[in-house]
């Protein structure tokens, strides 16, 4: 039999929220009859399934329009790694990434691992739209620019079609920045428990994308020692990248980085991939002997909103996010 205190199994950022919502009914705030009875009854089961539905309850419009985003982020990335695989749809993507393609080639493994990657998330497109996600913008492989220019080709990522070393950087940050999305907006599909089962699922398997590619980067010669063999996030920012020579738009390339990894493209609902502070308590002091600020930083994904997202994202997009 499992022992374990239920609110071990809650996500501390989910648990705060509960927590937040109980104290405002408690002084007042209106909420369904429902939800006030439960409280009253002293039972946590009860209370935690009737505050989830309060807190996190979500109209069907709000989860489709979660499923839909969700949706675009893994069309890009399909697209993304079928361009730099030479089998994108768009002969001029295919163009675009030849020289680095080539310079993949002479990597062991390099190739097969982008292609498993590429192979995911296509599976997730898939997976996405069995669910009911629409691809509303209608993306398809025309809709991007991977230089990050919306169209002109001629954005700070372009380094990423020639350079390896920075091609991987850039799509590890596109696999984190995946990762952060879908907890994010994870509380979001609390109501429907199998939309929230595939999305985390797939946050799964992007954070294992990012742990890999991240695993390769190190294990190339002059790495920096930030990326870890681990596959772990150390610290907070752009450092957190491992950032190499990024040419000559160093600082719109370090701006992006900064949202990825920073507080978010808004500065004010994420928190920093160097965030130490879960529920309130400071992990970093828990088992500070053992581990200390560094472990604590890499033990935790945090969230970015949509908002923190659609900045980041925006500039590979053709379209307009919304």
């Amino acid at each position: 039999m499992d022992n374990s205190p239920i609110l071990d199994a809650i996500d501390p950022e989910e648990l705060d929220r509960l927590v937040a919502r109980k104290k405002e009914i408690e002084q007042g705030s209106p909420a369904r009859p429902g939800v006030v009875a439960a409280l009253a009854l002293g039972s946590v089961p009860i209370a935690l399934a009737a505050l989830s539905r309060d807190a996190f309850g979500q109209a069907t419009s709000g989860i489709q329009g979660v499923l839909d985003f969700a949706l675009a982020l893994e069309i890009f990335e399909n697209e993304f790694y079928k361009a730099v695989l030479g089998t994108s749809s768009s002969a001029a993507q295919n163009d675009a990434f030849a020289t680095v393609r080539a310079a993949a080639a002479g990597v062991p493994g390099a190739v097969n691992t982008l292609q498993q990657i590429q192979k995911h998330e296509a599976a997730h497109v898939a997976t996405l739209t069995t669910a009911g996600a629409k691809n509303a913008l209608n993306l398809s492989a025309t809709s991007f620019d991977f230089t990050g220019a919306r169209g002109a080709g001629n954005g700070p990522f372009a380094k990423a079609t020639t350079d390896l070393a920075f091609l991987l950087e850039v799509a590890q940050g596109a696999e984190d920045t995946g990762v952060r999305a879908y907890k994010g907006q994870a509380a979001n599909l609390m109501s429907q428990p199998a939309v929230l089962e595939t999305a985390l699922r797939i946050h799964s398997v992007e954070a294992r994308h990012a742990s890999r590619i991240r695993r390769m980067r190190r294990a190339a010669a002059g790495a920096p020692d930030v990326v870890r063999y681990s596959g772990t996030v150390r610290g907070g920012d752009a450092a957190a990248a491992g950032a190499t020579d990024p040419g000559p738009q160093a600082a719109m390339v370090t701006a992006a980085f900064n949202a990825i990894y920073g507080a978010g493209a808004n500065a004010t609902t994420a928190p920093s991939e160097a965030n130490v502070t879960q529920a309130g308590v400071n992990v970093s002091t828990l088992a500070a002997a053992q581990f200390g600020t560094e472990a604590a930083q890499e033990a935790f994904d945090e969230p970015l909103d949509r908002a923190d997202v659609v900045k980041i994202v925006q500039p590979f997009f053709i379209p307009t996010l919304a």
